[in-house]
């Protein structure tokens, strides 16, 4: 399955892409996995060559057409747990890790490049220039939520879901009919003509229209397309490896990137225009300095896109919504005043920060409070947009209380909705 993209493409972190190509394998059992030497191996799939040659085919043929495309191998076989690449490949999208590339010759990953590199019989940069489109999306069906972000895809393009009460799946029947007498190519006009003609169009006489909508982005989540889920996007992905900076990553430059596009004046003006909403799919710092540029103050009414139902959390303004916390006291070593203050919301991170504490050059605390949902840290901790409207001044309120004049160390974020 191929996607073509228009013009300039989408941002693959640091480079445009034009085009996905997609070989999809889905197996009836769960009797094997993939693994380093198993794409090499063309017992593996039965043929003369193994499935690595058969990618590389494919990238040679596609290369002499046009460039700056990607090839993924997405199957509901897992990774081989005991391979070297196994918990190194990049968990959204399946990219071969920077130190794939990177690792001597004889280092563990370094071994495996050579090995795929002899095996293709192709010299370093010919084999790190194919080696840079592949994504290996395994496990790939049965990942969490997959099915709600397939489901929430189609309402987002005006598609109807698969009704519950329905044994047959109408999506199902027409990928069987595509297969067996096509047609096997759209374009825009005539998919919708199709969904038109097989009633899969949802109704689009709601009355209201979807708001402006952008998006800020610094690193890319598994099947993510924030392309097609919001107006105008600025990603800084290039500058980091998953959540950590990249080698040649700079925080200011990327900061700066998001600071020019957020505090451009037409897209201010735009913004104005009435309530709109932003998509954060972004480090805290990020989403903070969202938060920051685009406060009340500056005339936007902006509320962020809840994930994966991408629903936008616009409080009530008069809705009846209590924030309730609970707070814990350690004293750590009393000839100290500082405080430091742990906030869990969806993970309990008391672990992580008594870890940082403990590391050598850390800011020395006298007491550590513990701040976290009545209810226990939990991705269903935050109810919704009024409650999560509500929830940092209640936080606020139950956190000052337990502290004497002292000076507050910011330790520890959460993963909660910000506004």
């Amino acid at each position: 399955m191929a996607v073509f993209y228009r013009k300039p493409g989408i941002n693959a972190g640091g480079w445009m892409v034009s085009a996905d190509y997609f070989q999809l394998k889905y197996h009836v059992d769960n009797r094997d996995s993939y693994s380093s030497d198993a794409l090499i191996d063309p017992a593996f799939i039965n043929a003369k060559s193994s499935l690595l040659q058969r990618f590389h085919s494919a990238y040679t043929n596609l290369a002499s057409e046009h460039a700056d495309f990607r090839l993924h191998l997405a199957s509901n076989w897992r990774w081989k747990d005991d391979d070297k690449l196994a918990q190194l490949l990049r968990e959204y999208d399946g990219e071969l890790p920077r130190k794939f590339f990177d690792d001597g010759s004889q280092g563990n990953l370094g071994k495996v490049r050579e090995k795929w590199r002899t095996h293709l019989g192709l010299e370093d940069d010919d084999f790190r220039a194919f080696a840079k489109t592949l994504r290996f999306q395994l496990d790939h069906f049965g990942r969490r939520d997959f099915k709600a972000y397939v489901y929430t895809k189609l309402e987002l393009v005006g598609l109807k879901t698969p009704s519950a009460d329905r044994a047959a799946c109408p999506y199902e029947s027409l990928i069987q009919q595509f297969l067996m007498n096509g047609p096997n190519s759209f374009d825009g006009a005539s998919l919708r003509e199709l969904c038109e003609r097989e009633g899969l169009l949802a109704n689009g006489s709601s009355g209201n229209p979807r708001p402006l909508a952008i998006g800020v982005r610094s690193f890319v989540r598994f099947a993510e397309r924030l392309e097609s889920e919001v107006d105008e996007i600025v990603c800084v992905s290039n500058h980091f490896e998953g959540r950590h900076l990249a080698l040649a990553g700079s925080w200011h430059t990327a900061a700066s990137q998001v600071l020019s596009f957020l505090g451009d004046p037409d897209r201010h003006a735009r913004l104005r225009g009435g309530p709109s909403a932003i998509a954060l799919e972004c480090h805290g710092s990020f989403a903070l300095l969202a938060g920051w540029e685009l406060s009340r103050n500056s005339g936007v009414d902006l509320a962020p896109i809840q994930k994966p139902s991408l629903e936008i959390w616009r409080p009530s303004p008069d809705a009846d919504c209590v924030a309730n916390w609970i707070a814990q006291t350690f004293e750590l070593e009393a000839e100290h005043q500082d405080i430091a203050i742990c906030l869990s919301v969806t993970h309990d991170v008391r672990s992580d920060v008594e870890a940082f504490l403990a590391s050598e050059g850390a800011p020395q605390v006298g007491r550590l409070v513990l701040v976290s949902p009545v209810e226990g840290p939990s991705p269903q901790s935050i109810k919704g947009p009024d409650h999560a409207y509500r929830s940092p001044r209640s936080f606020l309120v139950s956190s000052l209380k337990l502290v004497r004049p002292a000076r507050l160390e910011p330790m520890s974020s959460s993963h909660a909705p910000m506004r």
